[in-house]
């Protein structure tokens, strides 16, 4: 796990005060020239002259930081007016507000658990592990991500199918930057079974079949959002985003294409393992979606890809959106058609003001350590608990002492 550093820099010296030990031209002696006296007093007036340029700098280099995020948030803005339609600056800077607002009310933390070697207290929001002490950062936001396949048939008995990628996109506000955690479809975790919309307890199979005890719709993303928060000790996730496979291809496109080195040959697509390549439309799915059932660790190599594939896109997206803030409003009018999501305008444009006045331009992905195993029928991963909380404590907490 990453500690992240928490020592401040140090302020810059003040100039010492007239009269002060440090100040005091040296005491003239017998024999020195008096011209020595004026080389110090030259001199502390060059120290103080340098000082005050230094303040002048730093004060004009925060002020332009300033103005750099007042420009891009200025340009979030107009991206929302388009997206809306006919609103005005004004009526859109009330709808960010609200988003805030929607945002960080469905983002307080309750029933925060911790790991069995971890001292909690303030209701988990602070924590001592492992001989340090960690504070909740409250300016994260959780979305969960998931990815299904409408096409794929679902087994017997199930309304819905199942989801073939889980992720929790976890946001600091404050900063704007963005964590990717990977949940890997085979983790062999507690999920709530349903009969129709009754609840009749938990038991432990794959994470991917929380969907498949939903509608296929919202309550499918409902369900494996829960399952989400649990596995990551109740972080609050309030909210979802799941996207149509068949959705990658147009999305891939929107940016102009995306370019890495592939971890894996894909049958029957001319992409090879190590050649560098852009990927577009059908390339781009086949790239995130193929697997080889043959082998048992399949989908952890398809969710490598994936990783990869998202953190490369993500580079490409928010790279784009720096120069081009219209970048987000066709990627959010392209996945309309392709996906369902509680986020509605004014959370998103809260989210990609967070982002954008940032100058966030890449994101950082993780996936939660575990070992594969054969079960009786399908492959089981069992998660490494402790690895697990200590990704908890790296993303949703501070290290304070």
């Amino acid at each position: 796990m990453t500690n992240r550093p928490t020592n401040r820099p140090t302020p810059p010296s003040r100039a010492p005060r007239s009269g002060s030990p440090s100040t005091q031209a040296p005491q003239q002696t017998a024999g020195q020239p008096t011209e020595g006296r004026a080389d110090s007093s030259e001199f502390f007036a060059q120290q103080a002259a340098s000082q005050n340029q230094e303040v002048l700098i730093r004060k004009r280099k925060r002020s332009h930081s300033k103005r750099k995020k007042r420009i891009r948030v200025a340009l979030v803005v107009l991206v929302v007016v388009a997206l809306v339609g006919g609103g005005t600056a004004w009526g859109v800077m009330s709808t960010i507000k609200a988003g805030e607002g929607a945002i960080h009310e469905a983002s307080q933390a309750e029933d925060i658990q911790t790991a069995e070697n971890a001292v909690a207290y303030d209701e988990g929001k602070t924590v001592k592990y492992n001989g340090h002490t960690y504070a909740l950062n409250e300016n994260m936001v959780s979305i969960c991500i998931i990815g299904f396949d409408r096409t794929a048939p679902a087994e017997v008995g199930e309304k819905a199918g199942q989801a073939d990628a889980v992720m929790v996109m976890a946001l600091d506000t404050e900063t704007g930057e963005a964590t990717a955690i990977g949940l890997p479809r085979d983790s062999m975790v507690e999920v709530g079974e349903f009969v129709g919309s009754a609840f009749i307890g938990l038991d432990k199979m794959q994470l991917c079949l929380a969907y498949s005890y939903g509608d296929g719709r919202e309550t499918s993303c409902q369900y494996t959002t829960t399952v989400a928060s649990r596995v990551l000790y109740n972080m609050p996730i309030s909210y979802y985003f799941a996207l149509d496979l068949s959705g990658v291809g147009p999305l891939n496109d929107a940016i102009g294409g995306v370019a890495l080195t592939p971890l894996q040959s894909i049958p029957n697509t001319g992409i090879v393992e190590g050649q560098d390549t852009v990927l577009f439309g059908n390339n781009a799915l086949r790239y995130v979606q193929w697997r080889d059932t043959s082998v048992l660790t399949s989908s952890l190599d398809r969710q490598a890809r994936q990783v990869q594939y998202i953190k490369a896109f993500a580079a490409q997206a928010l790279g784009m959106a720096q120069g081009n803030v219209g970048t987000l409003l066709d990627l959010f009018n392209t996945a309309g058609e392709y996906s369902i999501t509680n986020l509605g305008v004014s959370e998103f444009g809260y989210l990609a003001t967070s982002v954008l006045s940032s100058g966030i331009t890449s994101l950082n992905v993780t996936t939660l350590p575990g070992e594969m195993q054969q079960g009786e029928k399908y492959a089981e991963y069992y998660l490494d608990k402790n690895a697990v909380y200590e990704t908890v404590l790296d993303v949703y907490y501070r290290q304070v002492d």
